[in-house]
């Protein structure tokens, strides 16, 4: 199939084709007919399956059709907010629509400016949009479309309270649409009560997608850095995200990694500023900076193209983060790869224990020269915690700045 069969107005399809997209994905193919045509959609696809473009097409074929007058995109993070913003800006350049955001970390002065003039799509985050409405420079009831994007991190962050608010201030004749790579309770909880008669779509399976090529490397904790550096030193050229659980093992792997004269690092964590976060994510897309070392803030929302390596130098919490910090790679059909540095003697903290005494998400001590040892190994699982009867930890609740 290609973007013609849809039905799409001639300036889209232009707008398509100077975005690089040659033919629809799976998801695309079965969402943009159905958002043309006002349906309430429930869509659950992995990460990298072009789930923006297609609501984004969808939603500006609903605006200049006259079907929407105005269109909300939820979004959790404030770099998803921006990469969403310019890819709405794009997909709806012929038309002259125009594309707002809001989000936390930049001046609420300068995104007042911004919406004081006409627009047809906002792009927020929830607690700033929150507070645009209470200062009432936001009126929510002007609005007869919400997209809720990535919607499982959304609530997992800790953003229920205001998400629920946002809904209750829409109008009740409106389209709604879910964008989620994991469906759980409290997204069925919203579904069943904000979302009536509305149709499910699920793409693929809840696990890694083919094209990607997952190791992993059993060693030592001592032996992490050493071992990254050869990592990274054998991927020469090839654009890679370290991901780590903390913000100050960030800024420590980083300095680490300079010391061994590796060039073109950045690094990606919650207290950053705004416009450093930005310079880092725009360093990375243009090749200036190769190598990215982060905190799960990454692990959404980064739209980067031709993203080759994902290293795990800390295990995910979860499975579900897990799947989204792999999503960062092998992107749209291309081919990625992921290794996963798992230590046999890692310290964990003593409440981190469950009431055997055993490390929840841990794998069991091993010493030096007992049983397997350090060594290498490629394994098809999609999760470090689908192996070995371990226990799988509880879901990782953030802070709410993102």
């Amino acid at each position: 199939m290609k973007f013609i069969d849809l039905g799409l107005s001639g300036k889209t399809l232009k707008a398509i084709e100077a975005c690089g997209y040659t033919q629809p994905t799976e998801v695309q193919e079965k969402t943009i007919p159905k958002i043309i045509n006002g349906a309430n959609l429930v869509v659950r696809s992995q990460t990298g399956t072009g789930k923006t473009a297609a609501f984004g097409i969808g939603l500006v074929e609903r605006v200049i059709s006259g079907s929407t007058s105005k269109a909300l995109v939820l979004t959790p993070t404030r770099e998803l907010a921006i990469q969403v913003c310019a890819e709405m800006q794009e997909l709806g350049a012929k038309h002259g629509l125009r594309t707002c955001s809001a989000y936390g970390g930049q001046k609420i002065t300068i995104q007042l400016r911004n919406l004081e003039k006409k627009y047809d799509i906002l792009v927020a985050t929830p607690g700033r949009l929150q507070d645009l409405c209470n200062r009432r420079r936001v009126d929510l009831s002007n609005f007869n479309m919400i997209v809720l994007d990535e919607a499982d991190h959304m609530l997992d962050i800790g953003f229920q309270k205001e998400v629920l608010d946002i809904l209750s201030r829409l109008p009740r004749k409106r389209v709604t649409l879910l964008f989620s790579a994991t469906i759980d309770k409290q997204i069925e909880g919203i579904v069943s009560r904000y979302m009536p008669n509305s149709e499910f779509i699920e793409i693929g399976d809840q696990e890694i997608v083919s094209t990607i090529n997952e190791e992993h490397i059993e060693l030592s904790h001592a032996d992490k850095v050493s071992t990254l550096h050869r990592i990274l030193d054998s991927h020469r050229g090839v654009k890679t995200l370290i991901f780590m659980r903390t913000k100050h093992g960030v800024l420590k792997l980083k300095r680490k990694l300079e010391k061994r004269k590796i060039d073109g690092v950045g690094m990606l964590q919650g207290n950053m500023e705004q416009n450093k976060r930005n310079r880092v994510i725009s360093g990375f897309k243009n090749g200036s900076i190769s190598t990215v070392v982060a905190t799960n803030v990454a692990a959404r929302g980064l739209h980067i193209d031709k993203v080759g390596l994902i290293v795990n130098f800390d295990e995910a919490e979860n499975k579900e983060t897990h799947l989204h910090r792999v999503g960062r790679t092998g992107r749209m059909g291309a081919e990625g790869k992921v290794i996963n540095l798992i230590s046999y003697d890692e310290p964990r903290k003593p409440n981190h224990r469950n009431r055997k005494g055993r490390c929840r998400g841990s794998r069991s001590q091993k010493p030096p020269g007992g049983g397997r040892g350090p060594g290498h190994r490629q394994s098809p699982l999609g999760s470090p915690n689908s192996s070995g009867g371990r226990k799988q930890s509880p879901k990782y609740r953030g802070r709410r700045k993102r």
